[in-house]
């Protein structure tokens, strides 16, 4: 074919121009082709798996099948020109150079471009995931984060790729970038901490938005935010408390809303000396067994816990349906026991000392 288009055309350059122009059409036609070819091998294959990832990438790689076999067919095209250059022929051959360093500009971005994209459709998916098991707070506040640190760390290796295809010295700038990397580190090292903190406790989900935790310090508060830098809580008197992430994540904490929310309800009570135990059992099982906060399961039960100096002790052990409800349960079946007991006559006494008096002959 290269021999008749030189008869033909009678110049080596042409007939090799014109061949490279039909092999950028044939790529360009054929990339349809490829296209669909992709996409019913794909379909095929990736219907049998439960994930939706393998779906998402390759609806990615198939938004860039043009491109690619565009580039491809751009390149070999650049190759076939070549080969009907001279040496004498030094203008067109620095544009040929030109055009050669322009492409391979191009398929660095176009890769960059399609393994920017298969990251984050990877830590979409991820945070999809993660989000639909309870942590929707994750995605709103990891994903922006990650995707630009996705999106730089590639940035940064397709520039050195640049840099060091066209021979520049990319030595000096990797140890400019280590020591600056060192300073900014050390100059930051407590945001850093916490930021490190902040995204161990959001992978690994101690406490979620919402949750009811108590601090090593006894404090206790409804988890606000969990940010980056810092994890804010809402105390019993709607103030903000705002918790740096390295000194959270370094405490004791205990969640009252995990495993689930239900929460021990405690009420104790002390009666007089001579009362029958077995009333203010069936007393105190009547009250919790009828509210309608409190559980079946497990049920309700009534201990004598102590014999005091002036009164015994008793203590109703129940369980409230949830966390949140636990002070109002409480407080509501202290009320209805105080008016049981003084209906049925049942006294609860004051403090008594019994002071005896010798007198001295």
């Amino acid at each position: 074919m290269i021999e008749g288009l030189k008869s033909v055309m009678g110049s080596d350059l042409m007939a090799h121009t014109i061949v490279a122009v039909l092999i950028v059409i044939v790529f360009y036609m054929s990339s349809r082709v490829v296209k669909m070819l992709l996409n019913f091998i794909g379909r095929r294959i990736f219907a049998k798996t439960e994930t939706i990832l393998d779906d998402r990438i390759l609806a990615l790689v198939l938004a860039h099948v043009k491109s690619l076999m565009v580039v491809i067919g751009l390149h070999i095209a650049l190759r076939e020109i070549l080969k009907g250059t001279k040496p004498s022929d030094e203008t067109l051959l620095q544009i040929l150079e030109y055009a050669g360093a322009i492409l391979y500009v191009v398929v660095v971005i176009l890769v960059v471009k399609i393994l920017l994209g298969v990251v984050r459709v990877v830590i979409d998916w991820y945070l999809d995931s993660i989000s639909a098991e309870g942590a929707l707070d994750l995605k709103r506040t990891l994903g922006p984060l990650t995707s630009k640190a996705a999106s730089m760390l590639v940035g940064m290796v397709a520039v050195i790729v640049l840099l060091d295809h066209f021979g520049i010295n990319i030595g000096s700038l990797l140890v400019s970038l280590g020591v600056g990397s060192l300073a900014v580190a050390l100059a930051a090292q407590d945001t850093l901490a916490n930021m490190i903190a902040g995204f161990v406790i959001l992978v690994d989900r101690p406490f979620r938005i919402g949750d009811r935790i108590e601090l090593a310090t006894g404090q206790i508060g409804d988890v606000h935010s969990i940010g980056l830098r810092s994890t804010k809580l809402v105390n019993f008197d709607n103030n903000l408390i705002i918790l740096p992430n390295a000194e959270l994540i370094k405490s004791r904490i205990v969640n009252y809303a995990y495993p689930h929310n239900r929460m021990r309800v405690q009420l104790n009570v002390e009666v007089a000396y001579g009362t029958d135990p077995e009333k203010v059992r069936q007393i105190l099982l009547d009250i919790a067994r009828k509210h309608p906060d409190v559980l079946d399961d497990p049920q309700p039960e009534v201990h004598f816990t102590a014999m005091k100096d002036s009164s015994i002790e008793f203590a109703l052990a129940a369980t409230s349906s949830s966390y949140a409800r636990k002070f109002v349960a409480e407080t509501q079946m202290r009320e209805q026991a105080y008016l049981a007991f003084a209906k049925e006559g049942i006294e609860i006494p004051f403090p008594q000392r019994v002071v005896h008096m010798k007198s001295q002959s």
